[in-house]
């Protein structure tokens, strides 16, 4: 056996290993990077009691040839980066059946301290399950269908749950299902106070082109699988793989198609956590390429100023491989050229993630009192220097403290901030950090008076 032939043999191997022993502790705490779960599809995420919650669906194994799910697993994390499997439903906990591979995409939602779990039957139809917590476990609550296939001309799958800010709950779903004759749009429809019924009937989700997206090299757009919704500053987004579009009116009509990442396809989902955006999604599982066996992984996003999605490329896999990818998010090299601000795993207070005038993104609006944090910082020399880029347009400036842990954590360091005359004026100011070897916890507290004071745009550590 040639050597290239050696080494490719002995990676499988390596891979179906790691995949085992994945599979192996799946009763413990999983520890991942991206991808952080392998083998897992169709991610859903919500955030509750200051944890990620994560529903997903097991793909059957690497050499399936078709879309054979077998369960639906709850993971939970607090960092991004342990991930504790909290419990499982399979089929035979549900009205599809024992031994039926159907466990496709299912969105969580919760109302008055019950947790609801709304899932997928294959692609025709949908169910809902029920838990007094939110990693569960979950049960069917109802015993037969939600929504059955003969609800409607739709496929009655792939359901988001949307809170909108009053508190009223909706269900979006189906695909464009044709019966023959009719291409059908997606349907939203509000969920009454059980949540185990619709209030009122449903209502075509209506777009600017007939019936939803439409791909290059496709003769017609249709409602496509793999929907997800969800709203921002105002903005409500209706995605599909890599697509989008948008409205400022929960009914729509949604328009503007645009590409969030042509490297991203699958199912997807977005939330907010600690003051920061994550996008979810799955594509083919690394090494084995098969579409039917996939892999979740996590990136930062970010909202350019007219509203547009901006997945951070440099935590995203293909193509090209972002700098980042592996590393995954929630975590920070002090050998990495250099830690964007945007990159931060909790802020607190007034600032903004916004564009940045030199390109890429920075943190605005920053005042007295306000904080960023990066943790698990790993392999700081004790004693660094830690120089950051800011701009001040501010009369004094003002200053940065770097803090162990947390806001109120011992001062290592602070770095004065003199004005630059303008807001797209950068300069680097730095300071020598109190700190030990090791991983450190950074925390940045923003110090002066008055008004906005500076912008951050990235910071780096230089050692002693």
């Amino acid at each position: 056996m040639g050597s290239e032939n050696n080494q490719g043999y002995f990676m499988s191997m390596y891979h179906r290993m790691i995949w085992a022993g994945f599979v192996a502790g799946l009763a413990t705490v999983c520890m991942a990077k991206n991808p952080i779960l392998p083998g897992y599809a169709d991610p859903h995420m919500r955030v509750w009691d200051g944890r990620v919650y994560l529903a997903v669906g097991k793909d059957h194994g690497p050499d399936i040839k078709a879309f054979k799910i077998t369960h639906w697993d709850f993971y939970s994390s607090e960092d991004l980066i342990n991930w504790r499997h909290e419990s499982r439903m399979g089929p035979e906990h549900t009205f599809i059946g024992e031994g039926r591979h159907r466990c496709w995409a299912g969105d969580l939602a919760e109302k008055n301290g019950k947790y609801y779990f709304y899932f997928s039957n294959g692609g025709k139809e949908m169910g809902v399950a029920v838990s007094d917590k939110p990693g569960g476990p979950y049960r069917d609550a109802l015993g037969k269908p939600f929504l059955s296939h003969d609800f409607s001309l739709n496929h009655e799958y792939d359901p988001t749950i949307f809170t909108e800010d009053n508190g009223d709950k909706y269900v979006i779903y189906g695909r464009d299902g044709y019966d023959g004759k009719n291409h059908i749009h997606y349907q939203i429809a509000k969920l009454s106070d059980d949540m185990l019924s619709l209030e009122g009937e449903p209502r075509d989700l209506m777009t600017d082109r007939k019936y939803g997206f439409g791909f290059k090299n496709e003769k017609k757009s249709r409602a496509r699988d793999h929907q997800y919704f969800h709203k921002h500053n105002g903005i409500y987004y209706l995605s599909a793989d890599k697509a989008y579009m948008t409205s400022t009116n929960l009914f729509g009509p949604y328009g503007n198609m645009r590409n969030a990442y042509d490297g991203m396809a699958g199912h997807s989902s977005f939330i907010e956590y600690n003051g920061q955006w994550y996008l979810a999604w799955e594509y083919s599982c690394e090494p084995y390429g098969n579409r039917r066996y996939r892999q979740v992984m996590l990136t930062y996003l970010h909202y350019r100023d007219n509203g547009d999605l901006a997945p951070d490329k440099t935590f995203m896999p293909a193509p090209p491989r972002g700098l980042h990818y592996e590393n995954g998010v929630g975590s920070y090299g002090a050998d990495w050229p250099v830690i964007e601000a945007e990159w931060f795993f909790k802020r607190d207070g007034q600032l903004l993630k916004k564009e940045c005038p030199a390109g890429g993104f920075e943190l605005q609006n920053i005042h007295a009192g306000d904080s960023l944090c990066f943790p698990n910082v790993k392999d700081v020399q004790a004693n660094s220097t830690i120089r950051f880029k800011v701009s001040s347009k501010h009369k004094a400036g003002g200053a940065i403290e770097v803090r162990a842990g947390t806001p109120d954590g011992d001062v290592l360091g602070t770095a004065t901030v003199e004005p630059t005359g303008d807001w797209d004026s950068y300069q680097n100011v730095s300071c020598t950090l109190r700190n030990d070897a090791g991983k450190q916890d950074l925390c940045f507290v923003f110090k002066g008076q008055g008004g906005e004071l500076m912008r951050l745009d990235s910071f780096v550590l230089l050692g002693k």
